[in-house]
């Protein structure tokens, strides 16, 4: 099948995140905001959020972990429909003694994005990483897809809490999905075993984020971030497709000893 690559190294968009968060989001007033070291001004900068809460005192949220989400710019029934006839595993599921758990059913092909049929999509991916991974985290690295593979959920199905080993960036794209189907959920690694009392849930107080996605689009985030999917409650299939990546080339600094010479480890 031949397919005529689509180009996305313009797609310069700044994707608006979508859905619902548990906790809520922070009130809209909030700034991004750093302090200045040579004026000790608070400036915006992409950074760390300051709030000014009165009296001169400020509320700082160190270490926020990103999360981006960008929409597919194009039609992509083509893609669709060979996605829908690609073959999973028949069943999956845990437990015993009648009491199943029914997890989503993964591909077979675990490198669906080399193939011919997904090379748009993939273009897509690949600029939305490359976007991520200079702007956000400011870095010359350039990450390649490593693996990828399709989730399908039906009525039932759902997908254990877990993270991505051996990856750095990880991702989703949702060629079949809409709000009323469930979420992806994140889950802090901060979490404690002993907590305060909450009158309202907010981002210091909350264990779990949950997020509705929409049809097209794509999220990532770090792989270590813990995620999950709660159960398909609807007769509509929930369809993503789910990848890893890698930074290509040697990693790290000399001077600063975090030297990873990879070509050695081969």
């Amino acid at each position: 099948m031949v397919v005529n690559a689509i180009d996305f190294s313009d797609l310069t968009k700044k994707p608006k995140p979508q859905g619902f968060q548990t906790p809520p989001p922070q009130p809209p007033q909030q700034q991004l905001c750093v302090k200045n070291p040579e004026t000790g001004k608070v400036e915006p900068a992409m950074g760390y959020p300051v709030n000014q809460m009165g009296q001169g005192d400020e509320l700082l949220q160190l270490f926020p972990i990103p999360v981006m989400i960008c929409p597919y710019p194009t039609d992509y029934s083509k893609e669709l429909e060979w996605i829908r006839n690609c073959e999973t595993r028949k069943e999956n599921k845990g437990g015993g003694q009648g009491n199943y758990t029914h997890y989503n059913r993964q591909s077979e092909d675990t490198f669906v994005l080399d193939k011919p049929e997904l090379s748009n999509v993939r273009a897509f991916i690949e600029a939305k990483l490359y976007k991520f991974v200079k702007e956000i985290m400011a870095s010359n690295d350039k990450l390649v897809i490593t693996q990828s593979w399709l989730n399908k959920s039906k009525k039932g199905e759902s997908h254990h809490e877990h993270v991505h080993p051996n990856s750095m960036v990880s991702g989703v794209w949702y060629p079949q999905i809409h709000e009323q189907l469930p979420p992806i959920q994140f889950r802090s690694r901060h979490q404690r075993d002993v907590a305060l009392q909450t009158e309202q849930y907010n981002t210091f107080n909350s264990a779990t984020f949950m997020l509705p996605m929409k049809r097209g689009e794509l999220i990532l985030f770090p792989s270590n971030l813990t995620h999950s999917v709660p159960v398909n409650q609807s007769d509509e299939e929930r369809i993503s497709l789910s990848f890893n990546s890698w930074p290509k080339g040697n990693m790290g600094d000399e001077r600063s000893l975090t030297y990873l010479p990879l070509d050695r480890c081969v």
